[in-house]
């Protein structure tokens, strides 16, 4: 009989109640209907996000306003969980809540590459989950990519200490990518060899979430490299290691003729549900909707997980995840209704859980 960790039990109970206040797939296909930002806002106003809406409506309105109050929420919502937990549920769960801080690191470094000025920087921004609107101002006010990367290491160096070496390179070329890459390795790669004997089911899950992401991220550089209209393979030596693909599969991808060729050699692997979104990628080029079946698919397994093992990590894994997709529906749709966007358009960057 396996031993009952009271630690996960008390946070568990915790997640729960907070899963029942998040808003229904019929909520926010609402508030595509009604296409009104005001109506919208009313709504967050009598809801969970209320104080944050409120704080943000002093100094700021629209879209803007949801904006910011989504990233507040997320980011009280992360401190609420952590602090609730202890002991090793709050160590896996700071360690699986700084994948969106890493996305918002690397919003930062985009819009600093771009240079874009600090109220377009801000509303482009990605919501991370320790990493507060007052923090995200602050880091976007840095003049060069160089400044950012200086300031993001001493904000959190777990998180952004691989920038260090990769910043000359940058320099050199002003290739963004090879800063995506340091951040992608220092976290998804180091984080996968450190669990990858572990035995524990809750260490297992971890691993497993690592090696998903990088999956996802080797998939896209070998298939945006192959619909150039003269593809140049992608090097061994850019893609991660420590994922579910063989490395000899990753060396026949990077060394197909075409889209097409590897998409089929995707078949014999857990990837091959996602081969008619492959061939439409070929169509479109537009990948975001395959890294949404990534998401789609680790969805799943986490639900799965967490009916199965209700005192896990997954039941609050399948939370913040929900929890963090709910906040980019309603970026998503709050700023589709500013722009006077088609609701089917809007609809197409939805993801539902």
């Amino acid at each position: 009989m396996p031993v009952i960790d009271p630690q996960f039990a008390y946070m568990n109970a915790r997640v729960r109640s907070l899963k029942s206040l998040l808003f229904t797939r019929a909520r926010l296909e609402e508030f595509l209907h009604q296409n009104d930002l005001a109506k919208m806002i009313d709504a967050l106003l009598d809801s969970p996000y209320h104080e944050q809406m409120a704080e943000a409506l002093s100094h700021n309105q629209g879209a803007d306003a949801v904006e910011e109050a989504v990233t507040r929420n997320l980011v009280a919502t992360a401190r609420l969980l952590t602090v609730r937990a202890a002991g090793r549920p709050r160590e896996f769960l700071d360690l699986f809540l700084r994948r969106w801080d890493l996305n918002s690191v690397k919003s930062l470094l985009r819009v600093r590459h771009q240079g874009l000025d600090l109220d377009e920087a801000l509303g482009a921004l990605a919501p991370g989950a320790h990493m507060p609107p007052g923090v995200q101002r602050r880091l976007a006010q840095c003049e060069t990519v160089e400044a950012l990367c200086g300031q993001l290491i001493v904000w959190d160096s777990e998180l952004c200490g691989g920038l260090s070496a990769a910043l000359p390179a940058y320099s050199a070329t002003r290739d963004l990518a090879l800063l995506d890459e340091a951040l992608d390795r220092h976290y998804f790669v180091r984080g996968a060899a450190r669990l990858k004997d572990a035995e524990d089911q809750d260490s297992r899950l971890l691993h497993f979430f690592f090696q998903l992401e990088i999956d996802r991220i080797n998939l896209r550089l070998i298939f945006e490299r192959l619909r150039e209209p003269a593809p140049v393979p992608a090097s061994m030596d850019r893609l991660l290691p420590e994922g579910t693909l063989a490395p000899a599969l990753l060396r026949r991808l990077i060394e197909a003729d075409d889209a097409a060729q590897a998409a089929e050699m995707l078949g014999g692997t857990r990837y091959r549900d996602f081969l008619e979104e492959l061939y439409q990628f070929m169509q479109t080029h537009r990948f975001s909707p395959v890294e949404r079946l990534f998401e789609q698919a680790l969805l799943r397994e986490l639900r799965r997980l967490a009916v199965r093992d209700p005192l896990g990590l997954a039941v609050a894994m399948d939370y913040s995840w929900r929890k963090y997709n709910e906040g980019i529906n309603l970026r998503l749709i709050a700023r589709g209704l500013a722009g006077h966007l088609p609701s089917g358009r809007v609809r197409e960057e939805l993801v539902f859980v």
